[in-house]
């Protein structure tokens, strides 16, 4: 048998072997109650964040964008014995809109039809109260604030295997896009806007 025979049937046998004889990757121990992250300063690892956005398109699709990956940034304090004083506070790049298409990000981005990023470049969020699932703030898009409710889910604090800690929440939220002055295209394009919101923090080193 010669070796490149003997490496393709190698080969074969490992692909179509069952997951259970090939190595176990260690998992993160994830513990969901809140007491178990370490109190400190904690900030947005850019890497596993995004924030999506949806709307209704003429009434015959749900249309649905993102920001680019990295323009999200922000921090919170967190203490385990008063997890409801904790503070956050988010910044987005405007004008880093991803859907997938370069021209139209920058129209979406830039336009001052649209999110007006020129004018107004940067998209905050500072919260002002924290309840049990819930998280409010002041949101200031296109130069208005206006207070927004989202809805909030913590998935805990894990240590991962490369050393690194973490803390998840998932989040989603409505804002009507022209209690901020961006009314373009209403109702075509609807005025509701659903927000989702996939996070994770790690400790300020």
């Amino acid at each position: 048998m010669n070796r490149r025979f003997a490496s393709a049937l190698l080969a074969g046998a490992l692909l179509s072997a069952p997951l259970a004889v090939l190595p176990a990757v260690a998992s993160a121990q994830v513990a969901t109650d809140p007491a178990a992250a370490p109190a400190g300063t904690w900030t947005l690892d850019k890497r596993h964040a995004s924030v999506t956005l949806k709307v209704v398109h003429f009434g015959t699709s749900h249309y649905t964008f993102r920001f680019a990956q990295g323009a999200v940034d922000g921090s919170y304090v967190y203490d385990p014995a008063k997890p409801l004083d904790t503070k956050v506070s988010i910044t987005i790049d405007a004008a880093a809109v991803d859907t997938g298409l370069p021209d139209f990000n920058k129209e979406i981005g830039t336009d001052p039809k649209f999110f007006n990023a020129g004018q107004y470049p940067k998209i905050t969020f500072v919260s002002t109260k924290v309840e049990p699932g819930k998280l409010t703030g002041d949101l200031t898009f296109r130069g208005v604030t206006k207070p927004v409710t989202l809805d909030v889910k913590y998935n805990g604090y894990a240590k991962t295997p490369f050393g690194s800690q973490i803390m998840g929440f998932s989040a989603t939220g409505k804002i009507k896009r022209s209690d901020f002055g961006f009314t373009h295209l209403v109702p075509m394009v609807s005025d509701d806007v659903d927000l989702l919101i996939e996070a994770e923090f790690n400790p300020k080193k």
